[in-house]
């Protein structure tokens, strides 16, 4: 059974992979110029990645909540809806304990990762645009 991906979950994964891409470019041109401000580059690209990773999956969890709950009654959504945040929460402290504890990258960096969710969200109109000037091209 094959599944297709709704246009705006690919429009927000695009822009959070966008994100991603110009913050690794910000973090290696700083890397380049000021080396002592910089820090690990590898350690920065590690914990960057495993933070956009857990932003897909974050993205993937919250489509698939929301359209599950659009089809529940009111209250039952309300709380259904509550109950995935707190699952999102979670998994993004999991994340953010497994990069620390196991010293595998740089946390800071991978709260910035996670945090391209939200700049995806941002840039999503954009893509949207993007997307639907490629659709007519073809």
């Amino acid at each position: 059974m094959k599944r297709k991906v709704n246009d705006t979950l690919a429009e927000l994964l695009t822009g959070i992979l966008v994100f991603g891409i110009i913050v690794q470019i910000i973090e290696l041109i700083v890397a380049a110029v000021c080396p002592d401000f910089a820090g690990s580059v590898p350690s920065f690209v590690i914990g960057l990645w495993i933070g956009i990773a857990a932003a897909f999956g974050l993205a993937v969890h919250m489509y698939h909540s929301i359209d599950k709950a659009l089809g529940m009654k009111p209250g039952k959504a309300e709380s259904y809806m509550r109950i995935t945040y707190l699952v999102r929460t979670l998994a993004m402290l999991a994340v953010a304990a497994f990069v620390y504890f196991l010293n595998f990258g740089y946390v800071m960096a991978t709260f910035l990762g996670m945090l391209s969710l939200k700049f995806g969200a941002l840039l999503q109109p954009l893509m949207h645009k993007l997307f639907i000037k490629l659709k007519n091209k073809k």
